[in-house]
């Protein structure tokens, strides 16, 4: 059996990076993250910090809330988002940009909010093709770039690159959710997987995306590297990392 290292990220490719997939294999993995973000602690670990945000915009904001979404998926932290946003109190106004730069998934993401959402949040986001290490967006044309167990798909210079193209597009800030890279975290995404008979893609990309995933230091040398002001790194359970610049 090979030793497992978690002293460094791995530079193993996960399935989902391989754009020749197209199949069921790829569709099925997506609508499984939706489970893993729901009970692993993604949605909850970026509304810990965008939801006040959020709201405190809301009171002093005239016009809708831009939110920019990277490596969306089958956008399901877009979706989260609004269906979040039209429950509050008063209602937060918001758009959100979507984007993957895999067109098969964008197709699906797109398919998939049609039938889940009614029309009025539907429209509220637009999923399109488009590659983070080459945003083709203005300076300041978003409230807030954020990213979803996005990041650890790239080594520290892509990485760094695409955090500072989130800073440029946004004038609020950034909000970065991604994994620690643990033993419990690697044995426990294996075990998950496995016992509740995961696809064939979720049990090979989850242990791969822990392994892929960050130890504090790391995120903030990416954050230096990337000249983000006054960023914040916090630790989030079960095993995840918040890097924001949002103040709340």
């Amino acid at each position: 059996m090979t030793m497992i290292s978690f002293e460094t990220r791995t530079d193993e490719d996960e399935l989902m990076d391989d754009f020749s997939i197209t199949d069921s294999r790829l569709t099925t993995a997506l609508e499984q993250l939706r489970f893993v973000n729901r009970f692993l602690g993604g949605y909850g670990t970026t509304m810990a910090v965008l939801a006040p945000w959020l709201k405190a915009a809301n009171k002093s904001s005239a016009a809708p809330i831009r939110i920019l979404d990277l490596g969306t998926g089958i956008a399901d932290f877009p979706e989260y988002i609004v269906r979040w946003a039209d429950q509050q109190n008063p209602a937060v106004d918001l758009e959100i940009v979507a984007i993957d730069a895999n067109p098969v998934t964008v197709e699906y993401a797109n398919q998939a909010l049609a039938k889940r959402l009614p029309d009025a949040l539907k429209n509220r986001i637009r999923v399109e093709v488009a590659d983070a290490l080459n945003l083709p967006y203005d300076d300041d044309e978003f409230d807030v770039a954020m990213g979803a167990m996005f990041l650890h798909h790239f080594a520290e210079e892509r990485a760094t690159k695409i955090v500072k193209a989130m800073q440029r597009v946004s004038r609020g800030g950034v909000l970065i959710n991604d994994l620690h890279r643990h033993p419990l975290a690697y044995f426990g995404i294996y075990t998950l997987t496995r016992l509740f008979q995961a696809s064939e893609m979720m049990q090979n990309d989850g242990p791969i995306s822990v392994l892929r995933g960050f130890r504090a230091q790391e995120l903030d040398v990416i954050a230096q590297k990337a000249e983000l002001p006054a960023f914040t790194v916090r630790w989030y359970w079960p095993f995840r990392w918040l890097l924001t610049t949002l103040k709340v």
